[in-house]
């Protein structure tokens, strides 16, 4: 009798512990149902901010490749400067850097017109214009010619970061946009700055600065500067200016410094200012 109390005791010991195994386990698969839930909506959560990062980069490329559009270029991306423009803008009574779309391949004043296309860190640039802005600048105040400066941006990586290329480019738009007639001085800051420039140390408020201490002072062009204004049309004149078969060199590729005059590509060497003036007289 006492053996089958024990079976008894020992069958309903064991029926119990059945249940509580059956309820741990149960307790246990909902726990891991909740933390798969947690899981699955933190997934949910980072693919979300995934997506707003994704779309926030994009909105934040469009509206730079959408920023303003400058009123005083041509539509090939000159700032032209009209016969009679001193060194100083117009010292010799013109009009220093003033241009309308209206000025594109056109030869102001039945005049040569010289289309020069340079980037602010490029080392042959810089070589280009101090051979050959002097003897420019002269034609330039007397009437025999006019300019089309037309700054591109090709070598941002060769300023440790600070895309000095682009910035540059952007400072000699608002400089046109806004005090024009010291343009052909800001431009000559701006190819002074390279050395710096090259050593990363040319920040956006740097740039400002010189810009400032060369005669474009004024509020509209700081601001110009530091807001990055015409960022997206540097951008975008640069490409249009890289896929422009008409103007690759003998490589098949567009560099700088490429010049022109009248439409016609300058082939001779860029540091002979004799040179030039000798192709501007045969295309004059």
């Amino acid at each position: 009798m006492a053996q089958k109390k024990n079976n008894s005791q020992q069958q309903s010991a064991q029926k119990q512990s059945a249940r509580e195994r059956v309820r741990q386990q149960q307790q246990e698969a909902v726990a891991k149902e909740k933390r798969m839930k947690v899981v699955f909506r933190s997934l949910i959560g980072v693919a979300v901010l995934a997506v707003v990062a994704v779309v926030a980069a994009i909105a934040l490329n469009q509206g730079g490749t959408s920023s303003a559009t400058p009123t005083t270029v041509t539509d090939d991306g000159g700032i032209v400067l009209d016969p009679g423009a001193g060194a100083a803008g117009d010292e010799a009574g013109g009009d220093g850097a003033s241009a309308t779309a209206d000025d594109a391949n056109a030869s102001a004043g039945g005049v040569p017109q010289v289309s020069v296309y340079l980037d602010y860190q490029c080392p042959h640039c810089l070589a280009f214009e101090q051979a050959n802005l002097p003897m420019l600048s002269d034609e330039l105040a007397a009437g025999n010619v006019s300019l089309a400066v037309h700054p591109v941006a090709l070598m941002d990586n060769a300023s440790q970061g600070t895309d000095f290329s682009s910035n540059a480019a952007n400072a000699a738009v608002c400089v046109a946009e806004n005090q024009p007639d010291a343009f052909l001085d800001v431009n000559q800051a701006l190819f002074d700055l390279q050395g710096s420039a090259s050593q990363g140390s040319v920040t956006v408020e740097a740039l400002s600065d010189a810009v400032a201490d060369a005669g474009a002072d004024s509020s509209d062009v700081r601001s110009c500067i530091l807001d990055q204004e015409f960022d997206g049309w540097v951008r975008d004149s640069t490409d249009a200016a890289l896929s422009d078969p008409s103007l690759a060199g003998a490589s098949g590729r567009f560099g700088t410094p490429t010049v022109l005059v009248d439409g016609q590509r300058f082939e001779g060497n860029p540091e002979d200012p004799e040179a030039l003036t000798a192709f501007i007289e045969q295309q004059g």
